[in-house]
């Protein structure tokens, strides 16, 4: 009570800060007033924590009858936001009920950011910037936002004074939250009022993925009111390549009193074909007054992340029987990317006994239908067992880091030599002579051979020709 009290003289001041630049005509800040609804003070979700209503002019006003404009401020506590750390304008706020007639969105202002944790100790550490890494983590838990919520020219329809509000963020990822707040201030002609028909919560499981079943369950809520909801049904809208794995499209739940719940479940199936990344299946819900037999409906927009199916996988491994010392040895394995989507980010790395040293490669991105191989060289510095395990890391289309392993072994052998060993091809080698070889004395002795038989040959054809030449001498002296 303490804080919810701090709260609310929070949100006077603030209110009275920014209620002047709502009015038109100079009028005087409205004063904030209680939430009648009594919010909880959970840490969880968003709620109300203290509303004003004034006129278009920003004047505070104490009655709103059915068809007047009004401006609807609330103070509004976010843990959800604040815990996805998001932007103020990153939120989308909107009126989700026929008793209040308005097509736009919410005006956040005067964020800030503030902690509830009920340790006041570890919360002075943290701030006192003195705690640990996990009393850190505990204590931002209790994160939260404050800030005024404006809604401008609100008409007010009547049947009812529950005001129920979808917020919702630019990241479709993150579920939707909703919260409501009754407004005191609204008068009825006709009494008898009607819950009004929200999806409070919804779940899906860990995991929604192509081809693959998922149970969407559904927490249908009926606001405050003064008359059971009879005949209530809830019923899906569902996207291009999403169907039901069984059953029907809506579901009859019956009556329903003002604010209970009741949990509708559906099997919902991706279709493997499905290709894009977010199903965005649309709840609808009608029911009728007990009382006064006034129809209600509602619709909510559930955003359903869909991820492929992870068909990636390893190849042949291929690796030497023996590897001798001193040399260097082989192991390649390969791999296929057998899904629709990419994988990022894709590593091998290498490490084992005997292997001489471990290996490291980046491969990239691989796309669907595509496969490869990595290679890693392995020189074993002793002899015997060499094992190892090759592993290959990526990230899926979800972002999810995924490892897949294949393991070897091979054996390292001594490079020996046998001295006894003789290869029948070989002959025997004799030692070579050194010196002037055989074949060259022989061819010398034979051209001096030559030579001398043609000087002597020279030497009779001039003596014989001498001797010719002194016969015909003699021959003349006769």
């Amino acid at each position: 009570m303490k804080r919810l009290a701090s709260i609310l003289a929070i949100l006077a001041l603030l209110t009275t800060l920014a209620l002047p630049a709502f009015a038109e005509d100079g009028a005087a800040a409205p004063t904030p007033a209680p939430d009648t609804s009594a919010p909880t003070t959970s840490t969880d979700g968003v709620y109300v924590v203290g509303y004003t209503v004034t006129d278009i002019a920003g004047g505070e006003i104490t009655t709103v009858d059915v068809g007047d404009h009004v401006n609807i401020v609330l103070q509004v506590v976010d843990h959800s936001s604040a815990r996805y750390n998001v932007e103020p304008e990153e939120i989308t706020t909107r009126i989700n009920s026929s008793v209040f007639q308005y097509t736009g969105t919410g005006e956040i202002g005067q964020l800030f950011e503030s902690n509830d944790d009920p340790d006041t100790q570890r919360l002075q550490r943290v701030r006192n910037g003195e705690a640990s890494e996990a009393e850190k983590a505990a204590n931002a838990y209790y994160n939260y936002y404050s800030y005024v919520l404006l809604f401008r020219d609100v008409v007010y329809q009547g049947g009812g004074n529950t005001l129920p509000i979808n917020l919702t963020y630019l990241d479709t990822s993150k579920p939707m939250q909703q919260f409501s707040v009754s407004i005191g201030q609204c008068v009825d002609k006709d009494q008898t009022t009607a819950p009004n028909l929200v999806v409070r919560s919804s779940s899906y499981g860990d995991k929604a993925v192509a081809g693959e079943a998922f149970n969407l369950s559904l927490g249908v809520y009926a606001t405050s009111g003064n008359e059971d909801l009879n005949d209530v049904i809830v019923s899906l809208t569902l996207p291009e390549n999403v169907s039901l794995s069984g059953g029907s499209l809506s579901s009859y739940i019956g009556a329903i009193p003002p604010e209970s719940t009741r949990t509708v479940n559906f099997s919902v199936l991706p279709a493997a074909g499905f290709t894009g990344t977010v199903a965005n299946i649309t709840v609808n819900l009608t029911g009728t007054g007990s009382i006064t037999g006034k129809a209600v409906s509602g619709s909510t927009a559930i955003s359903v992340p869909i991820s492929q199916p992870d068909r990636f996988e390893l190849g042949q491994l291929e690796v030497p029987d023996t590897i001798m010392l001193g040399e260097t040895g082989s192991v390649s394995l390969g791999y296929v990317n057998k899904g629709k989507n990419p994988v990022s980010n894709l590593e091998a790395s290498i490490a084992g006994t005997n292997l001489g040293a471990g290996g490291y490669q980046y491969l990239g991105n691989l796309n669907a239908g595509t496969e490869g191989s990595v290679d890693f060289d392995i020189t074993p510095e002793t002899a015997g067992a060499v094992t190892g395990v090759i592993t290959l890391t990526y990230e899926d289309a979800s972002g999810e880091i995924r490892n897949l392993t294949k393991e070897f072994s091979t054996t390292a052998e001594e490079m020996t030599f046998d001295p006894g060993f003789v290869d029948p091809g070989m002959e025997d080698m004799e030692p070579q002579p050194t010196g002037m070889p055989v074949w060259a004395w022989v061819l010398i002795v034979v051209c001096v051979a030559v030579v001398a038989a043609v000087v002597v040959r020279i030497v009779l054809k001039r003596k014989k020709a001498k001797a010719l030449a002194a016969l015909e001498a003699d021959d003349e002296d006769l």
